[in-house]
């Protein structure tokens, strides 16, 4: 049995990171004894700490956040800790320096993916690139493969191509999850990339439904949209408030946050793994600005909305226009008169499948 070590985000109070981490354990799992390298990386693990300082204006201002939802923000993270210790197999937790001195031990196959790990200004308080996520602790000659990571809408700078490119030479396979990240990557490396999908769409919805034994129904009696907002962009007050009028449900949101950046009849701040799986696969329509939001979307086969964040869609754009839904993407209040509140997913259920086919085989083809 091959033994499997997998880098990636594993420390974060955020849902889209827990769940491709999750994703992409069960489906390694395949192959071989997975374990989930357990990186104290600070800036990540920050979003743990029941109220996070940092010196800045913008970090007091969060302070403050923290202080004022304090009971939902425990509960959040509680819950949070417990599906990781329930779902995912954790190494021992190891600084840096343990993983640059060899003490992770030895392995016979290193993935680091998917999530923005390759992005400086999501894992790096100083936005410099962690060369633990190109596996740099890796012995000599191991096998080294790349899954869906991500640069994310970040733009390195030349030194930093020649950085990424410099890791990434002994990599046997890379696959990203953006196709600008791919052609980046190819040019810059003058060898095949792979364009990939996130681990969570590596999981159809029957398995997500039936692994994490989500319920068919929420305490909401009513139909309702899910409001699930992560840069809030102020198009989504307008989205909230036109397609709760067009189909009378009301509005759910779920945000961990003061406000939910619209006007909704119920905002739930404590919801964990499991709550949001319940709350994305019972809503009867979603709006959302969030890459995982629309993944989940997607897979739970719910009809939807994305509101375009700009320069940072390009995850979304990519997905969007695997499964030819690129019609759900809004950047405009125009964008909303043409999109029903309903949807026929026979054709991106058949993309859909297409592609997770395609993906199960480049990593199949790297790991074997």
């Amino acid at each position: 049995m091959l033994k499997i070590a997998l880098i990636t985000t594993q420390n974060a109070n955020n849902y889209g990171a827990i769940f491709q981490a999750f994703a992409l354990q069960q489906v390694l799992s395949r192959y071989g004894d997975v374990e989930v390298v357990n990186y104290d990386n600070d800036h990540v693990g920050i979003s743990f700490n029941l109220i996070r300082i940092k010196p800045s204006v913008h970090g007091l201002l969060g302070m403050g956040k923290d202080i004022f939802r304090l009971f939902p923000r425990y509960k959040v993270i509680k819950k949070f800790k417990t599906f990781i210790k329930k779902n995912m197999v954790l190494t021992k937790s190891v600084s840096t320096q343990k993983l640059q001195d060899g003490e992770l031990g030895n392995y016979d196959i290193y993935v680091a993916g998917s999530d923005q790990i390759w992005n400086p200004a999501c894992i790096s308080k100083d936005c410099t690139i962690d060369p633990i996520y190109f596996l740099n602790f890796a012995p000599k000659k191991a096998r080294k493969i790349s899954y869906a990571s991500s640069i994310g809408g970040y733009q390195l700078a030349s030194n930093e191509k020649e950085y990424v490119k410099e890791l990434l030479e002994d990599f046997c396979m890379i696959s990203v999850r953006e196709k600008d990240t791919q052609l980046l990557l190819q040019g810059l490396m003058d060898r095949d990339v792979h364009h990939v999908l996130d681990p969570t769409l590596l999981l159809s919805k029957d398995q997500w439904l039936e692994t994490l034994e989500i319920k068919n129904k929420v305490n909401i009696k009513e139909k309702y949209i899910l409001l699930y907002t992560v840069p809030k962009n102020p198009l989504i007050r307008n989205a909230v408030e036109y397609f709760s009028k067009k189909t009378g449900y009301k509005v759910v949101a779920l945000d961990q946050g003061l406000s939910a950046g619209a006007k909704v009849d119920k905002q739930i701040r404590d919801a964990g793994p499991i709550e949001f799986l319940e709350l994305f696969s019972n809503a009867a329509f979603v709006i959302t600005d969030s890459f995982h939001g629309t993944c989940f979307s997607i897979n739970l086969e719910k009809p939807f909305i994305t509101v375009s964040s700009g320069s940072h869609s390009n995850r979304i754009e990519s997905l969007l226009s695997l499964v030819g839904l690129e019609s759900r993407l809004v950047k405009s209040e125009k964008d909303f008169i043409d999109l029903d509140s309903v949807m026929n997913y026979s054709n991106a259920h058949k993309c859909l499948l297409k592609a997770r086919s395609e993906s199960i085989f480049v990593l199949s083809s790297s790991i074997a």
